[in-house]
């Protein structure tokens, strides 16, 4: 009897043991699926700019992304994120057909008809190998698919919780803030290549990293169209727990034509120092501030200058079952000059905004933009523009 309790007692613990086992380790491939959806309106005084800028008011889907983030192994991830946008179009075609002349004569009839293919991208889409275990403080990552270019803190913060509403002018006003003037030239937003990150843990709460990559130069989705490519490095440091600085430096190839000849080993340069102050969403100050500089994509290579800050004060209710958890005003500055070398071209944008919390991953923020420009002349345009978002 004592042996058969014996016997059952070893085979119960064994069991526990490989149960244990099992548990403790992890299954591949694992998914996570998540997303965003943002609604924006806008009501701006835009008449003077309107064959540049359209109406006056609109109501579009800013972003309505899925994400698909896997696990494939311990040291492979990879993640991506097709993107369905309103209010653009990427392409448009126009068929046109004829109708037979008629038997008793006469003209034959012509129908055209365009259509346009408006809304889905593709915007992440990468691999990511890892070099070293989870649990170690240095870890070097290989990166290959599209991702953004290593170029300006403000476009790689997420606009899952973009106090700000935009990054740069956003639609209704003429596109003329450092966000989109650093984007034609191609130096921020997303481009196919790949690239190498080494992170560095200091303790707990602070890293260093450093980011170099290897990209067409072309932009989202498209291939390379000579045999050169743009280059981009950034690194960044937390200094304190909250206070987090960095830089970035980014070269763009293309071709420019030149007194008529086609110039395929073009290149424009371009740097930006940052500093950051908490993190969108937390509660208390969050604070983003960078100056950017570098030449356009032009022949002529125009030295551009930019300086873009953002400053939100987070306040929590504290009643969890109020609709509203949170209230959160910001304000943002953005000083472009697209020709530092012409007196009058610059252009400020100012952005006041309140957000108001429906919960941590759903908030609606309302804002006041005026756009100014240094020209004699030029009018200044401001209005509304809204977001409603959820996180998921």
């Amino acid at each position: 009897m004592r042996a058969t309790a014996r016997g059952i007692l070893s085979v119960t613990l064994l069991s526990t043991g490989f149960a244990g086992r099992s548990a403790a380790q992890a299954t591949y491939p694992h998914v996570k699926l998540s997303g965003r959806l943002q609604q924006q309106f806008f009501h701006f005084d835009n008449d003077a700019y309107a064959p540049g800028v359209g109406a006056q008011s609109n109501f579009f889907i800013r972003r309505a992304r899925i994400e698909a983030r896997g696990q494939i192994s311990e040291h492979v991830s990879v993640f991506i994120q097709p993107s369905f946008e309103g209010g653009r179009v990427l392409s448009a075609t126009t068929t046109c057909t004829s109708t037979p002349v008629p038997p008793g004569g006469g003209t034959p009839t012509v129908t055209c008809r365009t259509t346009g293919r408006s809304g889905f991208r593709l915007r992440d889409a990468y691999i990511d190998v890892r070099f070293a275990r989870e649990e170690r403080p240095t870890t070097l990552y290989l990166r290959a698919g599209q991702e953004k270019r290593p170029f300006s803190r403000y476009e790689l913060t997420s606009s899952n919780n973009l106090p700000s509403i935009e990054r740069g002018a956003g639609q209704g006003l003429p596109g003329r803030a450092s966000n989109n003037l650093f984007e034609a030239a191609g130096f921020i937003a997303h481009d196919v290549g790949a690239s190498l990150r080494l992170e560095h843990e200091l303790d707990d709460a602070r890293m260093v990293t450093l980011k170099v990559g290897a990209y067409n130069g072309q932009g989202e989705n498209l291939n390379d169209v000579n045999d050169r490519k743009s280059f981009g490095a950034r690194g960044t440091v937390a200094i304190t727990p909250k206070i987090d600085m960095g830089a970035s430096w980014f070269a763009h190839d293309g071709i420019v034509t030149v007194g008529g000849v086609p110039d395929s080993a073009f290149v424009n340069h371009a740097f930006d120092v940052d500093a950051q102050y908490g993190k969108p969403g937390d509660e208390g100050v969050f604070a983003l501030a960078e100056y950017l500089e570098g030449t356009d994509a032009t022949a002529e290579k125009a030295r551009m200058r930019g300086f873009q800050a953002v400053a939100a004060y987070h306040v929590r209710t504290g009643n969890s079952a109020s609709w509203l958890s949170a209230i959160e005003p910001a304000l943002r500055l953005d000083l472009a000059d697209p020709n530092s070398d012409a007196a009058d071209d610059a252009v400020t944008t100012v952005t006041a905004a309140l957000g108001l919390y429906l919960s941590s991953r759903a908030w609606l923020r309302v804002g006041y933009e005026r756009q100014s420009f240094q020209a004699d002349g030029a009018e200044s345009v401001s209005g509304l523009r809204s977001m409603l978002a959820v996180s998921f």
